[in-house]
């Protein structure tokens, strides 16, 4: 099935400048029509493996233990309308004073993992940037904040 660029981007939940790029890259098979137009070729969905999608919660501090189980929900819920099947929540009470993420680095190094779900108060944006290059490059994850 043929679509245009955008419209990839809106399905995939990424911005068109990133599958643009991804696009320029190779890594979307598709070409540009006379007017300028980008079409992409998506691949045939019945060959590709399922997805294994994982929710990442964190608070930081044990006081606030409701608010891990809310957000997990939260996240559960966002999921559930993507029509992600969820295979994992790991759940992680951790400071925000430092980068110590035990359970998210694990999860990282989970193989079967495709998909890694969370909020954009996880991490600090130096770290996400680290995760966001170890995901593509390592492995070709990918990660919802």
């Amino acid at each position: 099935m043929n679509m245009k660029l955008s419209e990839y981007a809106r399905q995939q939940g990424i911005s068109y400048r990133t599958a643009f790029r991804w696009w320029q890259a190779g890594q979307i098979p598709g070409y540009q029509a006379a007017t300028g137009t980008i079409i992409v070729h998506e691949p045939n969905e019945s060959r590709a493996a399922p997805q294994r999608v994982a929710i990442y919660a964190r608070i930081s501090s044990a006081e606030i233990q409701p608010s891990l189980d809310s957000q997990a929900e939260r996240l559960a819920a966002y999921c559930a309308a993507k029509g992600y099947q969820v295979s994992k929540i790991v759940k992680e009470v951790g400071s925000g004073v430092n980068d110590a993420r035990p359970k998210l680095l694990a999860l990282l190094e989970d193989q079967a993992i495709t998909l890694i779900v969370s909020n954009t108060r996880t991490v600090r944006p130096a770290l996400a940037s680290a995760i966001l290059i170890l995901c593509s490059k390592a492995r070709g994850a990918a990660l919802r904040w």
